[in-house]
């Protein structure tokens, strides 16, 4: 019980922590566009039309600077994630911090979003300059305050990465030592890789 109780101060901690360094940088934003707010609000339809009139799949905007797939995927929309994905977007795209659709879907644990990417030729293998992969987020979990799964391991997700590519491992950097670390607490509350 203590080291349950444990895990939640951190896990608080980390998340404050997120919070507070967000707030300190200072980047020029583009505004939503109208296909980012149809993706965020899950109007499938609404993303089709827009889709038709020419709207830009991958045209970023917001506080993160995300392509309308990101955003959907951040709000677990997986309908609209398939229209974009149906209309040109791009699977491989990168955040500011190199992650792409693939690992913002696994670290937050959506497994519906990992399985359609994975069908749509996400890699398995990509990382982020530090090392980060989808699985080793999948494990971990991410410090993303709307969606705070650090320390929690994302089972299902972690099952579905591993049914499309059985080799999958950790790398040996940073990434795959956490995610190492992660999934050894992790086994004990039932996640195995």
């Amino acid at each position: 019980m203590m080291y349950y109780g444990a895990m939640r101060t951190i896990r608080l901690a980390m998340w404050l922590a997120t919070l507070w360094l967000s707030g300190c940088k200072e980047h020029h934003n583009p505004p939503l566009t109208d296909l980012i707010g149809a993706a965020r609000a899950g109007a499938v339809q609404e993303v089709q039309t827009l889709l038709r009139q020419g709207a830009d799949p991958n045209l970023r905007g917001g506080v993160n600077d995300w392509t309308p797939l990101m955003h959907a995927i951040h709000k677990n929309q997986a309908g609209t994630a398939k229209a974009l994905l149906d209309g040109g977007a791009d699977v491989e795209a990168r955040t500011r911090s190199g992650e792409t659709p693939l690992m913002m879907a696994a670290g937050y644990g959506y497994t519906p979003i990992v399985e359609l990417l994975l069908e749509r030729g996400a890699h398995t293998r990509a990382q982020t300059p530090d090392g980060a992969t989808a699985l080793s987020l999948a494990l971990s979990g991410v410090s993303d305050p709307d969606r705070f799964t650090l320390g929690a391991c994302q089972v299902s997700t972690v099952r579905a990465l591993k049914r499309k590519d059985p080799g999958l491992s950790l790398p040996p950097n940073s990434g795959g030592w956490t995610a190492k670390l992660a999934a050894a607490t992790a086994r004990l509350r039932g996640c195995a890789y």
